[in-house]
């Protein structure tokens, strides 16, 4: 059944809150199967009085949702305000209604607000749970909280960790099977093992669980729509990344800027396109090999943003994962700060989270490990190509990762860079004459031309034209001009 939900407060004090708790229902498709929401601003101009209106709409309702701010509001011929007047007609319509009041600003506020204000606050705190909020955000989560509590109460919602809930509103057709096959081929390769010669359906409901059967019936939990579903974000709205690239060291400009969606795993390969033209790859020859050289080690940064998606605080519904590219940083953000055991200054080899179904995907994949290890292996990978050790903190209620950059300095990365990143120009076919020509021209960024060629390694014409030729061909010389004229560059 659908539950009707009237969201009272003063109109002109508290319209982006009203707004706020409507959202939290329209855009949780779980909380959207079972309520209906009602705020006056939705309906169309009419004849009728606004009084009986929204009356008629409140004693129909089963949730009241009270919010209550500094100002009482426009008292009418009754001596009430239209936020009072709600709450008593619900009162009367249904005796032991389901009444929720959400009061802005801590007890120390109370003595501030308008005396007819502080009188109903009186009536609100003599007979009702209430729940104080400081701004907008925390208001959505209370809401959020509030409303899954009311259903689990009237045994509609099976209350438990965000990540384990079964969907029951969606059926099995919100899996992409697509998804779930090209997992298969991953997890296949990383684990060394064949893919498993059972239905999508069987494995995803017995081996990784995250699909449930009930009543012959199979529903998704939370998790299978992260890693598997056909449109995530269609059900769970907060599940995104919201990465930017900005000039400077603050975010005063935006250069460039995404908002990444959709299953987990093609998310991650967003990211990384994101940052691969958003960060620096230089390049050096050393002695015969030619090296390129990455601002940061990617493996570090998707070690930071597989965590936050692991360990983040899905109750948080107004906030996304934040990635933020600097000029001299990048920083990874995650909603939800540390589980309130766990340590800023010792967290290395502490493994704990909120998601557990989460984290059994990863570790599937070999993308987490089962032992507290993402921080050392955060640190290792920066320490190893020439950076220091990332800096972990808690700003708020978030949870931040800093890997500080090379600056000018990139090119001092060298020794670091794996072999996978570097190219032996004698396999190429170059003489020395060309290795040296390039490093020039990459290291110290010469422009050379066919005759400074001759004089420097004592060729003729003919031979410094064909080592010039033969750099063209490899592409890593370009050239720019005609015959004698003509200029060689890296």
């Amino acid at each position: 059944m659908k539950y009707r939900l009237f969201v009272s407060g003063n109109q002109k004090e508290l319209r982006e809150e009203r707004f706020a708790v409507k959202e939290v229902i329209t855009e949780n498709a779980t909380l959207r199967s079972f309520f209906d929401v009602f705020i006056f601003e939705d309906l169309p101009a009419k004849g009728k009085t606004a009084q009986a209106t929204y009356i008629k709409h409140v004693v129909a309702s089963d949730v009241y949702v009270c919010i209550i701010s500094q100002k009482y509001g426009d008292k009418g011929k009754d001596g009430l305000s239209a936020t009072e007047r709600e709450f008593r007609a619900f009162q009367k319509a249904k005796p032991g209604g389901e009444i929720i009041a959400f009061i802005k600003g801590n007890a120390s506020q109370d003595k501030k607000r308008e005396p007819d204000m502080r009188n109903f606050l009186k009536v609100i705190k003599a007979s009702f749970i209430y729940k104080r909020v400081q701004n907008t955000d925390a208001l959505k989560t209370q809401v959020l909280n509030s409303l899954i509590s009311f259903l689990d109460d009237k045994g509609e919602y099976a209350k438990g960790p965000f990540d384990k809930a079964v969907r029951k509103d969606l059926g099995y057709e919100a899996i992409d099977e697509k998804t779930v096959k090209d997992f298969l081929q991953n997890r296949a390769i990383k684990l060394k093992v064949a893919v498993p010669r059972i239905s999508i359906r069987n494995f995803l409901a017995n081996t990784l669980k995250v699909v449930k059967k009930e009543g012959g019936q199979f529903y998704p939990t939370n998790t299978a729509l992260l890693f598997f579903g056909k449109d995530p974000t269609e059900h769970i709205s907060h599940h995104e990344i919201r990465i930017a690239r900005f000039q400077g060291t603050t975010r005063l400009s935006m250069i460039d800027s995404q908002e990444i969606k959709g299953p987990v795993y093609k998310m991650l390969e967003e990211v990384e396109s994101f940052f691969k033209r958003n960060t620096r790859l230089a390049n050096k020859i050393v002695e015969f090999k030619r090296v390129d050289i990455p601002e940061y080690p990617f493996e570090a940064v998707r070690e930071a943003v597989v965590n936050a998606i692991a360990h983040r605080d899905y109750a948080r519904t107004g906030s996304p994962i934040m990635m933020s590219i600097f000029d001299d940083r990048i920083e990874v953000s995650n909603p939800g700060g540390l589980l309130p055991h766990l340590n800023i200054k010792k967290l290395e080899g502490h493994h704990a989270t909120r998601n557990e179904a989460i984290c059994g995907i990863f570790h599937e994949t070999m993308d987490m490990e089962r032992f507290g290890t993402g921080i050392g292996k955060m640190k290792k990978l920066m320490k190893a190509h020439g950076l220091r050790a990332p800096e972990f903190s808690e700003e708020g209620d978030f949870f931040v990762v800093k890997f500080y950059g090379p600056g000018e300095k990139i090119l001092d990365l060298v020794p670091s860079i794996p072999e996978e990143r570097q190219t032996d120009l004698k396999k190429l076919g170059l003489n020395e004459r060309q290795i040296e020509a390039l490093r020039l021209m990459v290291n110290e960024k010469k422009v050379l031309n066919n005759q400074e060629y001759r004089v420097r390694f004592k060729v003729t014409d003919r031979t410094a034209l064909r080592d010039l030729n033969g750099l063209l061909s490899t592409g890593m010389a370009k050239k720019k001009g005609f015959k004698k004229d003509a200029l060689y560059y890296a």
